[in-house]
């Protein structure tokens, strides 16, 4: 690819431009991929081998398509032929969001300006890439804090006003479901379970709330051993597992790893992300569970080979009151991202490549030294 930078540039210690062009092309921070008419590679610059995962020497030369996810990644050689034949622009010179998709299977939100150009008669394809992660995951946590926010606000006079009524309702239930009366009325007695059963429900669905509401260090933290909380966390899975249709992987360091921690409260976060992943593969599939040391912070994972969540759900997940399961509360995974972020971690879904299927989810917590 020729340069054709102003004349001016070449009074600048006598480099030439080409040499300028490339100095500038390594130093900025947003991935540059520039393809030809056959789809094919001719430039990339360090951005984008940090970016993607692979080095230039894997890129160049080779069809652009493994950097794009699918439902674009078999339509993205159409897009470029459309123009050749055209020369009618649809995206160039605009920006857009997309998805781009790296070495190792994992699909991230971009934000992609596109630009044409001709040299030596060919048509060249210029696209430059900033990676927004950080800018989704803010968008996300200014949804969740200010739906947290409104929930907050209803919270209390909702507790109030429903939780001793229902106490009685369902305490009056439960006596009556004694009585010797309704041993042969088969009707009455399944009437009597369904009110007990939907009591139940709006107790669990009340006290969700009030774990979701609870005021920051409410947690009652001490020196835990993460290789202890998970362990445990399994044995209380362990009803989930003893049929044998999920396999169960371990992976995990040999060294230990001590975070600052609540332990009931971890404990019910990933039992909550375990049973979310069996519950996906409907009781049958690999369950595959790891923690290891990155840099000062542990970092657990839970992996499932079920359907996956769908992309346009993805941002949802963590949203109060939504969720996917007709009998759910949608305040699970809430809670849980809740939990997380009052012991200063994170909690993220990772969406694998849509051939590998399933999820997985990473919950980074600061190791013990660090907090």
């Amino acid at each position: 690819m020729t340069s054709s930078l102003p004349s001016n540039l070449l009074r600048s210690n006598g480099a030439m431009p080409e040499t300028i062009f490339a100095g500038v092309l390594e130093s900025v921070t947003d991935a540059i991929i520039t393809i030809g008419e056959d789809h094919r590679v001719l430039l990339c610059n360090k951005a984008a081998e940090k970016m993607f995962g692979y080095t230039c020497a894997e890129i160049l030369g080779r069809d652009v398509s493994p950097l794009i996810p699918e439902p674009h990644q078999s339509r993205h050689r159409g897009y470029v032929d459309r123009y050749v034949e055209t020369n009618v622009p649809r995206v160039i010179g605009e920006s857009r969001e997309c998805k781009g998709l790296r070495k190792d299977g994992t699909v991230f939100p971009v934000e992609i300006s596109y630009s044409v150009s001709e040299t030596e008669g060919r048509q060249l394809f210029t696209a430059v890439i900033r990676d927004i992660s950080q800018r989704k995951n803010l968008e996300r946590e200014i949804r969740f804090m200010e739906k947290l926010a409104d929930v907050g606000k209803a919270v209390a006079q909702v507790v109030h006003e429903i939780r001793k009524p229902l106490v009685l309702i369902g305490g009056f239930a439960r006596q009556v479901s004694t009585c010797n009366a309704l041993k042969d009325d088969a009707k009455d007695r399944y009437k009597l379970e369904i009110i007990m059963d939907e009591v139940r429900r709006l107790e669990t669905l009340l006290n969700g709330i009030r774990l979701l509401t609870r005021p920051p260090g409410s947690s009652c933290k001490r020196s835990l051993s993460v290789e202890d909380v998970m362990w445990e966390t399994l044995s209380l899975l362990d009803p989930m597992l003893k049929d044998g249709q999920v396999e169960l992987k371990v992976e995990n360091d040999d060294e230990p790893l001590s975070i600052q921690g609540d332990p009931d409260q971890l404990k019910q976060v990933f039992l909550n992300i375990l049973q979310n992943a069996v519950e996906a593969m409907e009781g049958r599939g690999t369950l595959h569970l790891g923690w290891h040391r990155d840099e000062s912070s542990a970092r657990i994972t839970v992996a499932d080979t079920g359907p996956g969540i769908a992309e346009e759900l993805r941002d949802k997940i963590f949203d109060p009151f939504f969720t996917t399961k007709s009998e759910g509360t949608g305040l699970g995974l809430a809670i849980c991202r809740n939990i997380i972020q009052e012991h200063g971690g994170r909690i993220t879904l990772e969406s694998p490549a849509m051939e590998a299927g399933g999820a997985r989810f990473t919950v980074e917590l600061p190791l013990a030294l660090a907090v």
